[in-house]
């Protein structure tokens, strides 16, 4: 819960990474239910604030250079723990259900309003062909921190089921109008370069290096769980945007290495 968090004390230290100081973080122990001795955290080029609240907290957010939210909703969240769980620890999906009703009551109210507040959301929602496929959303603020792609036009890619559909269109995020691009569906492995080409001549704003820097990348990540599906390339897209933002912001070309 937020109130089990030192918020005024993150929102103080992020500001102080960005400003070159080290500082010492808490570690909280969920073993023992107390704190280990602290942390020291060096600034560095990039940092990464991951976890529950990120960006719940104004002070700790106004701090972050781009807030990114990964939405997973509950149909998927349930399949996704069944595969684990069942599977490394010997739950029944009952048990699976009973965990995560458990938690809902705190997830609802504290983590998931947080995704109002990122500048890019990546949400995955079951396929319009059922589970277990995918249809993984890109949710883009417009004018905000996030550097926007768009798509030329709709695609539909057919080989091996279910096919992919790839598609724009403009919306409602908590009261921000945002643009979406999603993907539905899995590409064809066996065809994955030459499909994964249409798709990025198809992207308008995608920050490339080269002209087949987003099928080079996931092409040498084939085997990745998530390269079929709209997974790795948003995955990857949202990669190659932050790179754009840190050139941006420091002036200095990085790579994706």
């Amino acid at each position: 819960m937020p109130r089990l968090n030192d918020f005024d004390l993150m929102g103080v230290q992020m500001e102080a990474l960005k400003t070159g100081k080290a500082v010492y973080k808490p570690i909280y122990n969920h073993d023992t239910g107390n704190k280990d001795p602290p942390e020291l955290i060096e600034p560095n080029k990039i940092m990464v604030f991951e976890g529950l609240h990120p960006i719940y907290d104004e002070k700790a957010r106004s701090q972050l250079d781009l807030a990114i939210y990964i939405d997973i909703v509950n149909d998927v969240k349930f399949a996704w723990k069944v595969q684990r769980d069942v599977a490394e620890r010997g739950w029944t999906e009952e048990q699976v259900r009973e965990d995560i009703d458990k938690r809902l009551p705190d997830f609802s109210k504290y983590v998931d309003p947080q995704k109002a507040n990122a500048d890019v959301v990546l949400r995955y929602e079951p396929s319009d062909k059922g589970l277990p496929f995918l249809k993984v959303k890109l949710i883009q603020k417009k004018d905000g921190k996030f550097p926007m792609i768009t798509l030329k036009k709709d695609l539909s890619l057919s080989g091996s089921e279910p096919g992919a559909e790839l598609k724009m269109y403009d919306d409602d995020w908590f009261g921000s109008p945002v643009t979406v691009v999603e993907m539905d569906g899995e590409i064809d492995m066996d065809n994955m370069e030459e499909q994964l080409k249409e798709i990025e001549a198809n992207i308008e704003g995608l920050p490339s290096k080269s002209d087949k820097e987003l099928t080079e990348a996931m092409v040498s990540l084939k085997s990745s769980p998530g390269s079929q599906n709209g997974t790795g390339l948003l995955q990857t897209v949202i990669a190659m945007k932050v790179r754009e933002i840190y050139e941006k912001i420091t002036g200095k070309v990085a790579s994706m290495a």
